[in-house]
């Protein structure tokens, strides 16, 4: 189904397509006269090579594409537990749209009954208080049809490592041995990595491949959204380099 025209010119009056289309004509005007208008022309330069590759589709997927090529097989197996991990939480309590995404494949893994129970590792954490479980991702998981007795939320941790220690003590009390493990595929390596290094045979689902892949318009291809996704993916750079050197992984 096309989008109505309206939308269409919507998405490109309010997104980063007619701000680059206004800096790419005020660099062809200033362009003859850019040796008396030095450092205006710089900056403008600047401000367009910066949106033009920071609001990218293309420029993401090409930043993203090591990770992909790191990122551990997505299959369905049967485990004691799905293990997700979040990916925060606003401070209402009400779980960001990573979190929600995961936490839906979570849902859908133990309806097929993969496992007996879902645990939610990092999903609720400081200053959000008790009752814990219907904040955060947990009310999703119960409006998918998941009875609360089989959520379990660990909300010690606060970062991928600790992710692994704080469910592994779970695991051994509950004496659980395999793991199904649930996020986004580009941060699949690094939280297999930390539970193999921790002796957790884990196989591993990445929650946003489970949707189907729809055609971009190309005027989506520049999105304000792309600024945060490319710093999502330095941020797992940065983590997986820190995670080797410190032998968390």
């Amino acid at each position: 189904m096309e989008r109505p025209l309206k939308f269409v010119a919507e998405d490109i009056f309010f997104g980063p397509v007619l701000i680059l289309i206004l800096l790419s004509l005020s660099l062809l005007l200033m362009y003859r006269q850019r040796h008396n208008y030095k450092l205006s022309f710089r900056i403008l330069f600047v401000s367009w090579a910066f949106l033009l590759l920071g609001s990218n589709t293309l420029f993401f997927q090409a930043v993203s594409a090591p990770l992909k090529y790191l990122t551990p097989k997505s299959e369905k197996h049967l485990s004691d537990a799905i293990v997700v991990a979040s990916a925060g939480v606003h401070g209402s309590g009400a779980p960001t749209p990573g979190s929600t995404l995961r936490a839906h494949a979570a849902g859908k893994l133990y309806l097929e009954g993969f496992a007996p129970v879902v645990i939610i590792t990092g999903g609720v954490t400081k200053p959000y208080l008790p009752p814990v479980d219907i904040k955060g991702m947990a009310i999703i998981l119960q409006g998918m049809g998941v009875p609360p007795q089989a959520i379990i939320i660990e909300n010690r941790s606060a970062d991928t490592y600790k992710n692994g220690i704080e469910t592994l003590k779970i695991l051994q009390r509950l004496k659980y041995k395999t793991v199904l493990l649930v996020s986004h595929d580009y941060h699949l390596f690094r939280l297999a990595s930390v539970f193999k290094k921790l002796g957790i045979e884990s196989y591993t689902f990445a929650a946003n491949q489970s949707y189907p892949k729809k055609a971009i318009p190309w005027w989506r291809y520049f999105e304000w959204a792309n600024f945060n996704r490319i710093q999502t993916i330095f941020h797992e750079y940065f983590g997986l380099l820190s995670y080797k050197y410190f032998g968390r992984i």
